[in-house]
């Protein structure tokens, strides 16, 4: 009896492992990024009419400096700067809060001669919600509405009252893990604050109950994500 023919074992295929990706290494540009907590600073710059305020600059403008210069002594130029921190419980929505400082500054002729200067100026703790709509590309763009409570002085006059605001804009990321991002919002304010505390003023003084912030504004700003 002839022994069978001896088989040849068949090779197993190669098992091909994929190269293993650094935790560290930077993902691709459409790959989403989970940022839960942010942290912010911005700058603005924008207009404003304080009204009551206005009325009060030109009524401090000597007579005899002509109506030119009556107009020019008003303030319509509103500058910012706040800091937030925000969590994100999801890719699309956030929570963040912050604190802001508004101001504006004037210089007018005084009355006898000489310079008078003012500075109009707020802070205010709020809270704000992020509406995020995430492209997963370099960009995402962003709503947020937010109330704020604002203490406002300009010289011995004080108010203070409820400020509500409205962020709309776009934020590129960049970075090792695009966990860096600049931003630019188009900001809309409303903020008129009751004055609470007045100095005695001279007779026929135009009188300033109103110390308004309400405003549109430019703001530029930094955020860095983890």
């Amino acid at each position: 009896m002839q022994p069978a023919p001896a088989v040849a074992p068949v090779a197993a295929p190669p098992i091909i492992v994929p190269p293993s990706k650094p935790d560290d290494a930077p993902p691709p540009p459409d790959e989403p990024i989970e940022r839960h907590f942010a942290f912010k600073a911005n700058y603005g710059f924008g207009f404003f009419w304080p009204s009551d305020v206005n009325d009060y600059l030109k009524s401090r403008v000597p007579q005899d400096s002509g109506s030119i210069v009556r107009d020019l002594s008003t303030m319509y130029l509103l500058f910012s700067a706040d800091v937030s921190a925000a969590y994100f419980p999801t890719e699309f929505f956030g929570i963040r809060p912050s604190l802001l400082y508004l101001f504006s500054y004037k210089a007018n002729p005084a009355p006898g001669g000489g310079t008078e200067f003012f500075w109009l100026h707020s802070l205010a703790p709020g809270l704000s919600l992020d509406f995020v709509l995430e492209t997963h590309k370099l960009a995402r763009f962003f709503a947020s509405p937010g109330i704020s409570y604002q203490f406002g002085w300009l010289g011995d006059y004080s108010a203070h009252g409820l400020g509500i605001e409205l962020a709309l804009g776009t934020e590129l990321s960049f970075g090792h893990r695009r966990n860096k991002g600049a931003s630019i919002a188009l900001v809309l304010r409303r903020a008129k604050l009751g004055v609470d505390s007045r100095p005695r003023e001279p007779l026929g003084t135009p009188t300033i109950d109103n110390l308004d912030f309400s405003s549109i504004m430019v703001r530029l700003g930094f955020q860095y994500g983890s």
